[in-house]
Parts: C-alpha cells; sequence; structure tokens
C-alpha cells in the first residue's frame, strides 16, 4: 500500500494539483488568446467584446482541466521517466525526450483542448454538458471529429514541450553548474521565466493553426488549407496573432506550476525534478 500510495501522490496527485491551480489561475488569458487567434477582426474590438461579456471568461475552463490533468500528468512523467534512464542526457536528447512526451500526450488530451475551444468560440455550448457536447460532435463527425486539429496540436504540444520542459531543466542544470546556484525557489523562478518565453516563441504558430481548425463551424478543411489561407489572406504575421497573450499566459502558467510542484516534491520528499 505505501509504494501504491508513493506512486499515486509522486507521478499523477501532485502534477495534477500544480497544473489544475495554475490552469484555473491563468484561464482567462487563454480564453483571450483563443478568441484572438479565431477572430479576423482587430484586436481592440476582440478586447472590448471580452470587457464586455467578462462573465464568460471562464467558459471552457471545465474541460481544460480534465485536459490539463490528462497532458501534464503524462507529460511531465514520460520525459522524467526517459530522462532517469539516461546517465547524462545531451542537449539533443533532452530536445527529442521534450517533444516525444509533449506529442505523445497531447495524442491522448487532444479531444478536451477540442471541446475547451468549441466552448470558448460557441458560448451556447455552456448550457450543455461535456458528455452531451462531446456525443453531438461524434454523431456529427464520428471519431475524427473529436480529433479535429490534431496534426497542429500534436505539433504545438511537442514545441512547447521543448520550450517548457527542456528548457526548464536545461536553465537549471547550467545555472546550477555555472553560477552555482542552489536547488532553491530562486532557482525554479528563473529557470520558469526562461522557458516561458521559449515556449511562447516555439508553439504560437502551430497555435494559431490549432484554434482557427477547432473553433466551432471552422471553415478549414485541414492542416494545410487553413495554414496557406491564412498567409494569403491574412499575412505570415497572422501566425504570431495572440503571441503576447501565449507569452502572458505561459509565463504565469509555468512559474506556478513549476514553483508550487517543486515545493510539493520538497515536502513531500521526494526529489526535485
Amino acid at each position: 500500500y505505501y509504494f501504491l500510495y508513493k506512486f499515486i501522490m509522486e507521478k499523477i496527485l501532485l502534477v495534477q494539483l500544480s497544473a489544475c491551480l495554475s490552469e484555473t489561475l491563468t484561464y482567462p488569458i487563454d480564453y483571450m488568446k483563443t478568441l484572438l487567434q479565431v477572430n479576423k477582426r482587430t484586436s481592440n474590438y476582440v478586447i472590448l467584446h471580452i470587457c464586455s461579456n467578462y462573465s464568460q471568461i471562464y467558459n471552457g475552463l471545465r474541460p481544460s482541466l480534465i485536459r490539463r490533468s490528462i497532458y501534464t500528468t503524462s507529460r511531465i512523467n514520460l520525459y522524467e521517466t526517459m530522462r532517469n534512464n539516461i546517465e547524462k542526457p545531451t542537449f539533443i536528447q533532452t530536445c527529442t525526450m521534450a517533444g516525444l512526451s509533449g506529442g505523445i500526450s497531447q495524442l491522448i488530451a487532444s479531444p478536451f483542448d477540442l471541446l475547451k475551444i468549441q466552448y470558448i468560440t460557441n458560448s451556447s455550448l455552456n448550457q450543455y454538458s461535456m458528455y452531451r457536447n462531446m456525443n453531438n460532435i461524434y454523431n456529427d463527425n464520428g471519431i475524427r471529429g473529436l480529433y479535429r486539429g490534431l496534426i497542429p496540436n500534436i505539433s504545438r504540444a511537442m514545441l512547447v514541450n521543448l520550450g517548457e520542459i527542456a528548457t526548464y531543466d536545461l536553465s537549471k542544470r547550467n545555472i546550477k553548474k555555472i553560477i552555482g546556484m542552489e536547488d532553491t525557489t530562486r532557482l525554479h523562478v528563473i529557470s520558469s521565466i526562461i522557458s516561458g518565453f521559449c515556449s511562447s516563441l516555439l508553439c504560437t504558430p502551430a497555435d494559431v493553426l490549432k484554434s482557427r481548425m477547432m473553433q466551432h463551424n471552422s471553415i478549414y478543411t485541414n492542416v494545410f488549407d487553413c495554414g496557406s489561407k491564412i498567409i494569403r489572406y491574412e499575412g505570415y504575421l497572422t501566425l504570431y496573432k495572440g503571441f503576447f497573450p501565449i507569452w502572458f499566459r505561459l509565463a504565469p502558467w509555468q512559474l506556478t506550476f513549476w514553483v508550487s510542484y517543486e515545493k510539493l516534491r520538497k515536502i513531500f520528499n521526494i526529489d526535485s525534478f
């Protein structure tokens, strides 16, 4: 029973607690980012719309928390397991492990990401249960409907993980090695800030494609159709639409997650990540 308890606490509950705390605190920024990406009107119009409908800023939080619990638990444990089986992982190995763990985890959690975006882009869905909404998507388009936008979603997850977990881990290792900083909250905060910027820079284009394809009544047939139409009619810079909201969300998300997760590991006598 002790080993089962230790496994559940270390591998599941502590990750989920930190992830859900971070997700709840930063979700309104994600809501704004998604509306900016799917809306072809000016940013000022979207911001005014959000301000006038501020009661909706937590639309989609429920599927987002489920998605985050599955996705973050899976990617953190996959990465840590792979890393612990290599004595001294190189830069390439670290990036590969981070990308793979993110892609595999997003493959599992993608239907809840789809549901979150549909809740945000069609507020009328919020009056129904998640089961009913997912069942409607399945009845209309089958299993492919639940995995709409999977390619950009997996691409985004791999890039986010590359920028987040790999950068966080590499930052911690190198700061400790070069500067000699101890493994304290100060080190966790610095590493989190670096990883937040890197992951935002890497993932924004894939995040735009994902949001456009997953929105309610999307006009795009596939990821290539979506990307080509955005570039042709709206320009290359549209692929970085929502960069600042993404950064403003990922930075505090990662700061909250990593600091709380590291603290919880310490409380339960588990080695630092």
